[in-house]
């Protein structure tokens, strides 16, 4: 505790290269469930504020999206960062530009937290902002077009999609937990998310990404009564009574998704 006092009291001070060096041992050391549960319980919403304005600022290397990514398997760490004032910033870092490793980081934070269900209902009110790095320029049809959110509506021909492969992966996961929540697919269905997403898929030059996000459209297609939207593994339990879906095992990253029928 000594050390992480003293980590901070250095990040006030314009020794901006000791304060990378030490973000990455904190990075490093918080890695394991047992290092973050002992980090988290150090950290204050000060100071994850604190450390928000340091990535915003470009002031650090990625270190600290990685440390709060840690931070985000553990139940505190999770009441931590889902904080509606620190929420809607980091999710705001997925389109930092110019620094792929906040983004990476930003995108595996989201990922872990996505594991538990009990904050569906939180990422149901930002979907888009986790959409948007996967949507690019394409023409979509006015009828498609009225019903997607409004800030994934007449985006510019030219806008890009995220450039990490990685992240995209990490997104597609996402979407692929928080839909396990029969609120997130009807959402998915009623604002026509399938459109963006198939474009992506049809976009995606990457197989391991492609099976991905197909995974994900997968659960927007398919009646309810049609799939198993059950997590197993090492995933946590409590999925809604409505929810039948999806044996997952991560982090070999082997998605599995079973029918009623038992075909895969």
């Amino acid at each position: 505790k000594q050390w992480y006092q003293r980590r901070v009291a250095i990040t006030a001070g314009d020794a901006i290269h000791m304060y990378n060096s030490m973000a990455m041992v904190l990075n490093n050391i918080s890695r394991s469930l047992e290092q973050a549960k002992i980090i988290v319980e150090m950290l204050s919403l000060k100071d994850c504020q604190l450390f928000l304005k340091l990535i915003s600022c470009n002031q650090e290397q990625g270190y600290l999206a990685a440390v709060l990514g840690n931070i985000a398997v553990t139940d505190e760490g999770r009441k931590l960062l889902l904080q509606e004032s620190l929420f809607s910033e980091l999710i705001s870092l997925l389109t930092m530009p110019g620094n792929i490793i906040v983004r990476r980081n930003i995108a595996r934070l989201l990922r872990n937290l996505s594991f538990d269900t009990k904050t569906h209902n939180i990422f149901l009110q930002f979907l888009p902002q986790i959409v948007y790095p996967l949507v690019g320029g394409e023409e979509v049809e006015d009828e498609d077009m009225e019903k997607l959110p409004l800030d994934l509506q007449y985006l510019p021909e030219d806008k890009c999609r995220e450039s990490d492969l990685q992240t995209r992966i990490l997104l597609s996961d996402t979407l692929f937990q928080i839909g396990g929540s029969f609120s997130v697919r009807e959402k998915f269905r009623e604002e026509n998310y399938y459109v963006l997403l198939k474009n992506y898929d049809q976009w995606e030059e990457d197989m391991d990404a492609r099976e991905r996000i197909q995974n994900v459209i997968y659960l927007i297609v398919q009646e309810d009564g049609e799939v198993d939207l059950r997590k197993e593994g090492e995933l946590p339990q409590g999925l809604e009574k409505e929810d039948q879906v999806v044996h997952v095992e991560r982090d070999n990253q082997n998605v599995e998704i079973l029918k009623e029928n038992g075909g895969s």
